[in-house]
This record gives structure tokens, sequence and C-alpha cells, in this order.
């Protein structure tokens, strides 16, 4: 394992991206549950739209973000960490009617997830067609997937996303050039419209695991 993407002092390490928050610089807890409902704490974070973390200091097993309220925790999402960790960024996507989080786990390394490369994250219902330059990548509902763009001479390329409807006709929801930066990561992220469908939108990611 290269140094840049070991764990810190034998933890694993967790970065946030916040698509969309259901309250502007709303705090929540990182914590777990034991067996017997007790919570421990592992550090806070102020949520917002667009918000990329720092790493953070973190445990494999499942881990909850939680408001504090009369005197105790209420989970508004959770997610699972591998034993084997590492390093792993964890996306979330604000579910307003629920009034909790949906979130997605990717393990950079593992993915392949490299410079100038692309990190689909699809939380829509639909299976999603991405375009970017000729390369074709399509990525389940609920899933996520890296693809290398395929630029122009301009190291430009176009991203298009559609999916298919109900009945079988493609419907495209997004469509835009991108220049390409080869010294940083691009993560896109396909959330759930009730007009378009899927509502794209997209997040670099610059430096060092």
């Amino acid at each position: 394992m290269s140094p840049a993407i070991a764990k810190q002092d034998g933890k694993a390490q967790l970065r946030i991206i916040c698509v969309s928050s259901l309250a502007e610089n709303q705090e929540v807890v990182i914590a777990s549950l034991d067996a017997e409902g007790k919570w421990s704490e592992h550090g806070t974070l102020t949520l917002r739209p667009s918000l990329v973390s720092d790493w953070m200091p973190s445990q494999a097993g499942e881990l909850h973000l939680a408001l504090r309220e009369n005197n105790t925790l209420k989970s508004l999402c959770h997610f699972s960490l591998p034993a084997d960790a590492g390093r792993v960024l964890v996306a979330l996507v604000a579910d307003t009617e629920k009034n909790t989080y949906e979130a997605q786990v990717a393990n950079p390394v593992k993915s392949e997830f490299l410079k100038g490369s692309v990190l689909i994250f699809n939380f829509s219902t639909h299976t999603a067609t991405i375009l970017l330059g000729t390369k074709e990548e399509k990525v389940e509902a609920g899933q996520r997937s890296v693809a290398k763009p395929v630029m122009d001479d301009s190291r430009m390329y176009q991203t298009v996303v559609s999916y298919l409807d109900v009945e079988k006709k493609a419907v495209s929801c997004y469509d835009r050039y991108v220049s390409s930066n080869p010294n940083a990561r691009n993560m896109l992220f396909l959330v759930p419209d009730k007009t378009l469908g899927i509502r794209v939108s997209s997040l670099p990611l610059f430096g060092e695991y």
C-alpha cells in the first residue's frame, strides 16, 4: 500500500462529499452504535451543498451521520466501511421527503479513480447512459462506476447523460462540453429529479489520495 493512501494510526480515513444538504450549515455527528444501542461519537462535520471535507480519521464497520437532539443522537444516514478501507469517499444526497441522506461509498484506490478519470455516482432510480467524448458508460440505479473520457484535440469532451423512460425512449437530461484537467479527478452525480428524471452535477478532486 502506498504511503499516500495508508491508514493513519491504524485507522481508516473518510472524506465526505455532500452533494445537497437538508439545511444550510447543518452540524452532524459521525458516530457508531454498539450491540446494546449505545452511541460512540467520532467527530462532527458541518454539511452544506457541494462540500468536500478534509480526510478524517475513522473506523471500519457501520457509521452514522446523526443530529444531536434532546441529549441523544438521531441517525440521518448510515453506511459501512470495509475492514481494509484505507481511504474512502462517501457521497451524500439529501432526501428532503424523508428528511434523511442517501450515501454511496467508493474506494478510490480499488476503483482506480485516477487523475483524468470520472467517478460516476448514480443516485437515481434509472439506469443511466453517460457519454464522455466517445466513451460510453452505463451505470445502474444506485451504483457507481469509473470511466476515462476520450478527449478531442483541444482536450475537451462532451458529456451527455440520458436514460430510458417507461416507453423505452431515450431521454437526454444533461449535455455539456467539459475542459479536461489532467491533474484533477472529476466526480459526476446523478440525482433524482421530478422534472428532468435525472439532475446532474459535478465536482472536481485535486491532489493525491
